[in-house]
């Protein structure tokens, strides 16, 4: 595709640029396997839904449990924690807590923002972007001082940058409106510059403890405060732009406050609730540790910090976590809700403990995985206001083998960092041209991290459920075909061309995602519906769903033979390519010849057509890209679209539909529906078709086709973006 295209060029010019990164030097302690890792996970947050909070479960307290869940729950072997999210939510009715300016009663929205993308219903964030509009149109200019309550409606107390802040930036993201990140970046900062103490790299919990002084004589500095704003960080700068003008400031205070913190670290892992003060708080504290282990974690696996340097206290710190785990799974050592250090028992526990906790674990266990081994991190941007389903990301094989030491066609992986789980991969092509693909789903504005590596020891690599398929079909008249998960489609060669010359397209309709083809063709019958689907359409002497072929005067289509000669390029998980070439035949006196290269991906229910034309006798042409038309006048077109929904015999009803990434022209020509275009001798023509069937829940309407085709115009013009660190 397109897309693909770009990004291949894309990553020659940035993955030049770094070398892989690879520093850790020790062993992993035990409990840092990644099997111990996801056992002592489950059993912390398996005991917390076991033994559900008094409070409210809207409020800040579980708005913390419910960032870690969240976490949890895409790494995890269960649907379980998904389940449990959404029931909160549903008993919350997806609002924000009470508060209308209170940043502790926005934080539950994390949890709901990260639902919707996975889910896609627009109740799930409809009422915190009504409340922030609000806000913004009802800014509220208190100082930040800590002398009146009403002064909390902005952030006047630390650990309010973990509530809100990262909110607002996962809105900004998912909507596209930057009105939203900046609210949030001048609120962050106005804090920052209020209760960070540029001296000691830490944050006053308010403005209370500025004088204030501990039994030694040092400053009052809360461990759980100054963890959750480093929690605070680390959630906002995975939605801020790598091209925002303040990214750097917030990197290097992040990187401040995480070299303190590893400085004040206790030998024994865990921090006191006393920052400055162990002495007279000597009980370690899981919450506050929780955050720092999470956060100083996630630094590493992003190049943010150096891994021989923080991961000693990384280690540390995840260890003394899973030392305060009860043999039930109870997580002990948090200290009670407060503003201030307090001392703290191995049975105290409070679910925002537990949320620190699975934070930590998710970000531990991507060390775990890597285990020292080189890694290219790659960040994949979708810089449109859509979904993005099956997205296919390609990059450059070549490159990627010089950016990680050893690797190889059969050990290669790719490492998703929101899901910590290994992803199906595939490559395509040969020599400098051969991509490495993978799949990701994405919300709007979604950012998100990846890793190129070698494939990890005792992790299991990672198999496609459902393929692409493409083959010549001989005991059907020569026919060629390919099909998907979403599609099948035929074109017809020589063996038919003594009943029917066509170089058009006949789409089957199918209804499940296994592929379906062979088993309809040995049928006998796969005219009739079966109950997965059939070949309901009628091509004939027609460019079918979406065929090209020139266009000598605008008016006429000159349709080539069926095609001559077939050669399948690929075929995986991911994406099938083949091509079929097309003998002369003459085009208002030129000799035309025409090869014709198709790929589909997985999950897409429109494939890639790229039709090249050459000729001796002229140096371009104009074609056209058809849909015939067969009675039904629900027909839509738009710029560089075209769609079609007809009956799919006595099945319901199907669509066709061609997209274009480049101006059409888009006509009515030989009962077709056409867009057409200039194409150059030797100069590929590229345009997307496709199908759909009503049966498929996704293409209930015609409406819906329309809206299918919409989005993938979108698609095709905004690429995702991919940027390289190390």
């Amino acid at each position: 595709m397109k897309k693909n295209l770009l990004i291949v060029f894309m990553m020659q010019a940035v993955f030049m640029c770094g070398c892989a990164t690879t520093q850790q030097t020790q062993p992993l302690p035990q409990e840092m396997q990644p099997g111990q890792i996801k056992i002592v996970m489950t059993k912390v947050a398996d005991w917390q839904l076991a033994n559900p909070s008094r409070h409210h479960t809207a409020d800040w307290t579980h708005a913390a449990l419910f960032a870690g869940m969240t976490a949890w729950a895409q790494m995890a072997d269960s649907d379980t924690y998904y389940d449990a999210l959404i029931g909160f939510g549903e008993k919350n009715k997806w609002q924000p807590h009470k508060r209308k300016y209170h940043a502790d009663d926005h934080a539950v929205a994390q949890m709901y923002i990260e639902l919707y993308k996975k889910y896609r219903n627009p109740k799930m964030i409809a009422p915190i972007q009504q409340r922030f509009d609000w806000i913004l149109a009802n800014q509220p200019d208190t100082p930040l001082t800590h002398d009146k309550r009403e002064h909390k409606k902005r952030y006047n107390w630390c650990d309010a940058l973990f509530m809100a802040p990262p909110v607002w930036a996962k809105l900004a993201r998912i909507t596209g409106e930057t009105k939203y990140l900046d609210y949030m970046n001048k609120e962050w900062w106005a804090t920052t510059d209020y209760l960070y103490d540029t001296k000691e790299h830490l944050y006053f919990r308010d403005d209370r403890y500025f004088s204030k002084r501990e039994a030694n004589g040092r400053k009052v500095f809360w461990s759980r405060g100054n963890g959750w704003v480093l929690g605070g960080y680390v959630r906002v700068l995975e939605e801020l732009p790598e091209d925002h003008p303040d990214r750097r400031r917030y990197e290097k205070l992040y990187k401040q406050m995480a070299a303190k913190i590893l400085a004040i670290q206790p030998k024994e892992g865990l921090w006191h609730s006393s920052l400055l003060d162990p002495v007279n708080f000597p009980s370690k504290e899981a919450s506050g540790s929780g955050f720092y282990c999470y956060g100083l974690a996630w630094g590493i696996n992003h190049g943010l910090l150096n891994e021989a340097k923080y991961l000693p206290a990384v280690m540390k710190a995840w260890k003394g976590l899973v030392d305060c785990v009860h043999p039930d799974g109870k997580l002990g050592f948090v200290q009670p809700i407060g503003a201030d250090p307090r001392h703290v028992t191995a049975d105290q526990t409070e679910i925002y403990g537990v949320g620190s906790f699975l934070l930590a674990g998710s970000e531990v266990y991507k060390i775990a995985i890597r285990k020292g081994a080189p890694v290219k991190q790659v960040i994949v941007t979708n810089p449109a206001a859509i979904f993005r389903n099956s997205e296919t990301i390609s990059l450059n094989w070549k490159d990627a083998t010089k950016a990680v030491a050893g690797l190889t066609k059969d050990n290669v992986a790719v490492f998703d960092l929101k899901t910590n789980r290994l992803l199906v991969t595939q490559i395509v092509g040969e020599g400098a041209l051969a991509e490495l693909l993978f799949q990701t789903d994405m919300a709007p504005g979604e950012k998100k991290y990846f890793w190129v590596m070698k494939q990890p020891p005792n992790i299991k690599k990672p198999e496609s459920e459902f393929t692409t398929f493409c083959r010549f079909v001989p005991e059907r008249k020569d026919d060629f075909a390919w099909e998907n998960d979403k599609v099948v489609f035929r074109m017809y060669g020589p063996a038919l061309e003594v009943e029917l010359l066509s170089c058009g397209i006949d789409a089957w309709s199918k209804n499940v995602p296994e592929l379906v083809f062979d088993k309809m063709l040995a049928s006998g019958d796969y005219h009739a519906n079966h109950g997965k689907g059939g070949d309901f359409y009628s091509v004939g002497p027609t460019l079918g769903c979406g065929g090209m072929a020139p266009l000598p005067d605008g008016k006429r289509i000159v349709m080539g033979r069926n095609y001559a000669e077939w050669k399948v390029i690929e075929n995986g998980p991911i994406r099938s390519i083949f091509e079929l070439r097309y003998n002369p035949w003459k085009v208002d006196g030129a000799s035309v010849s025409e090869v014709k290269r198709v790929s589909i991906d997985l999950g897409s229910s429109l494939c890639k057509f790229e039709c090249t034309y050459s000729s001796d006798d002229v140096t371009s042409l104009t074609v056209g890209s058809g849909i015939v038309l067969r009675g039904s006048k629900s027909k839509f077109v738009d710029a560089g679209i075209a769609g079609y929904w007809q009956e799919a015999g006595k099945n319901g009803m199907m669509g066709c539909g061609t997209v274009f990434a480049n101006d059409t022209r888009i006509t009515e020509v030989n009962g077709h529906l056409m867009q057409v275009v200039s194409a150059g001798i030797e100069e590929p023509v590229v345009y997307y078709t496709g199908t759909c069937w009503d049966s498929v829940k996704e293409f209930g309407s015609f409406v819906k086709w329309q809206e299918y085709l919409k989005n993938y115009k979108i698609r095709v013009d905004n690429p995702v973006s991919i940027e390289f660190t190390d």
